[in-house]
C-alpha cells in the first residue's frame, strides 16, 4: 500500500510540475507568431498521447505491481497493437484498464490524424509560412508606426499612411475586422491578429524599433493600458492616443502620452471657426490636401538639438527662412507650451520643438541645422 501511495504521489507531483505549468503557458501564450500557431494546433493532441502514456505507465505499476521496465513493454506492445502475450496474467481491474487505455489511445491517434490532415490540407500550413515570413519581416523592421485599433478612425489612419509610403504594423483583435484585412494587400503593412493591450503583442510589433504608436482603441481605458505600456516598453516613442472623453486627458498626459486628440473638441473647434471666420486653419489643410501642386507640403515638428547652431539665437539672428525657404509657423518650448508665430526677437532653445511647413528637402535641410 505504502508503495503505490509513493506511485500516487510521484505522479501527481509530474502533472503538477510540469503538466499544468506547460498548458497555463501555451494557454496564455495566444497566437502571434508561426511558432505559437503550431503549438496551439497541436498542442491538444500531443498532450493527450503524452497524458496516455504517463497514465498507462504509472497505471501498469499501481494495478499489476509490475516492474518500471515490464510496464513500458506493456505500454508498447498495447500501442502498436503488436499481440504479444502479457507480461504477467492480467487481473480484472488491469484488463478493464488496458481495454480503456486502447480504446483512448485510438481515439486520441485518429484526433491527433485528423489535425495534422487539417494542418496540410485545409490552408493550415500556408498560413504558418506566411507568419514566418512576416515574423521575419518584423525582426528586420526599424522605425515604422504601430496602428492599435481597425476602425473607422484607424482605417483612415492607416490607408493615409501607406499612401505617404510609411511602413505600418496594425494591431487589432476583432475577428470580423481581421477578416477583412485578409483581403487588405501592401507592400508596408505587416498585420497581428492580436491584443494591443499585451506587452507580448506589442514586442511582436516591434515597439522598442518603432518611431510612433497611434492608439485608436475602442475606449479610453484600452487606450490609456496601450500609452502606460507602450512607453514602459519605450520611454522614447511618440504616443498618438485618442481620447471619447475630454475630462480623461490628464490621465493620459501622466501615462506620457505625447499627443491626445478629442474628436468631439476638434468637430467643435472647426465648426465654431467656420461659423465666426471667412477662413481657417483646417480649411487651409484641407485645401492643401485636395491640391496636387501641395502634395509635396507637410507639416513637420523639429527638436532642437545640442550643438545647434540656432541655439541662443533670436528668430532674427537665426534667418531659418533664407537658410532653408521654412518659415515657422510656431514652436513648443521645453515646458511643452505652444507659441503661435514667435516673434522676431524671441530667442530658440534646447529643445524646442519648430513647427514648420514645407517640402521634405527643405525640412531635411533644418533637421540638420538643428542637429549639427
Amino acid at each position: 500500500m505504502k508503495n503505490k501511495k509513493d506511485w500516487y504521489q510521484r505522479l501527481w507531483n509530474i502533472v503538477e510540475n510540469h503538466i499544468i505549468p506547460f498548458y497555463k503557458r501555451h494557454r496564455m501564450s495566444g497566437e502571434i507568431n508561426a511558432n505559437a500557431m503550431i503549438r496551439r494546433r497541436f498542442f491538444v493532441p500531443i498532450a493527450a498521447l503524452v497524458g496516455i502514456v504517463i497514465i498507462g505507465f504509472f497505471g501498469y505499476i499501481i494495478i499489476e505491481g509490475y516492474s518500471p521496465l515490464d510496464s513500458l513493454y506493456m505500454m508498447v506492445i498495447t500501442f502498436a497493437t503488436i499481440g504479444y502475450g502479457e507480461v504477467h496474467p492480467l487481473s480484472d481491474q488491469g484488463r478493464i484498464f488496458t481495454i480503456l487505455l486502447i480504446v483512448s489511445g485510438f481515439t486520441v491517434g485518429l484526433y491527433a490524424l485528423g489535425r495534422l490532415s487539417a494542418f496540410f490540407m485545409e490552408g493550415e500550413l500556408l498560413n504558418v509560412l506566411k507568419l514566418k515570413r512576416m515574423d521575419k519581416a518584423l525582426a528586420n523592421l526599424k522605425d515604422h508606426y504601430i496602428i492599435c485599433g481597425y476602425g473607422k478612425t484607424g482605417k483612415k489612419v492607416l490607408d493615409d499612411l501607406l499612401h505617404k509610403g510609411q511602413k505600418v504594423v496594425l494591431i487589432e483583435s476583432n475577428a470580423e475586422r481581421n477578416e477583412k484585412l485578409k483581403e487588405v494587400f501592401h507592400e508596408n503593412l505587416l498585420h497581428i491578429d492580436g491584443d494591443a493591450t499585451s506587452d507580448e503583442v506589442l514586442i511582436h510589433a516591434g515597439i522598442e524599433r518603432a518611431k510612433i504608436l497611434i492608439s485608436v482603441l475602442n475606449t479610453d481605458a484600452e487606450n490609456l493600458f496601450v500609452t502606460l505600456s507602450a512607453k514602459d516598453l519605450n520611454p522614447i516613442i511618440k504616443v498618438i492616443t485618442r481620447v471619447e472623453d475630454a475630462s480623461s486627458t490628464p490621465k493620459f498626459k501622466k501615462a506620457g502620452a505625447d499627443f491626445i486628440i478629442s474628436q468631439i473638441e476638434l468637430a467643435s473647434e472647426r465648426i465654431v471657426s467656420i461659423a465666426t471666420t471667412t477662413t481657417d486653419f483646417f480649411s487651409f489643410v484641407e485645401f492643401a490636401d485636395n491640391k496636387e501642386e501641395m502634395r509635396g507640403y507637410k507639416f513637420k515638428l523639429v527638436e532642437i538639438h545640442d550643438g545647434s547652431d540656432l541655439i541662443g539665437k533670436t528668430y532674427r539672428e537665426a534667418n531659418i527662412p533664407s537658410r532653408t525657404n521654412l518659415v515657422v509657423i510656431g514652436s513648443y518650448t521645453s515646458s511643452e507650451n505652444l507659441q503661435v508665430n514667435p516673434k522676431a526677437n524671441d530667442v530658440i532653445h534646447l529643445g524646442d520643438r519648430l513647427l514648420v511647413f514645407g517640402k521634405d528637402e527643405q525640412i531635411h535641410l533644418l533637421s540638420s541645422i538643428a542637429k549639427a
